[in-house]
């Protein structure tokens, strides 16, 4: 029993500081959904399919977003996406100290028409005259 007492006290920490000193991930291991929003056609599949409820995606305003602290990452909604914009991530959420910097809801929300449209055209005539 001394001898291990004394290992102990001799050897470093059996633990890691985390935070500070955070052991990467296991290949395969499920960490987080992501999503490649510009592929997203917003039909829904994921956020039926979701038991968790985490997901919710509103077709006309065109947004997608996922409750963090909900989610299971269970992974059902990568299988039934359409486009396979969706993805598992094994990275995990680094540790905060603040709620309001947990990143609970990651959200997606597209440009209104308007705008979208109007980034691509082309300047007034008015404006090619002065």
């Amino acid at each position: 029993m001394a001898r291990i007492v004394f290992r102990n006290l001799l050897s470093g920490p059996a633990t890691r500081r985390y935070p500070y000193v955070v052991r990467p991930a296991f290949e395969g291991s499920r960490g987080r959904i992501t999503i490649d929003y510009p592929s997203c056609i917003h039909c829904g599949a994921c956020a039926r399919r979701c038991p968790a409820g985490a997901i919710k995606v509103t077709r006309e305003p065109g947004s997608w977003s996922i409750d963090a602290f909900s989610c299971v990452t269970c992974g059902l909604c990568i299988r039934v996406c359409p486009k396979k914009c969706l993805g598992m991530g094994n990275e995990r959420p680094t540790a905060v100290l603040a709620l309001d910097k947990a990143g609970r809801v990651e959200s997606h929300v597209s440009p209104p028409k308007e705008i979208a449209s109007a980034s691509g055209a082309s300047s007034p005539k008015g404006d090619a005259d002065a």
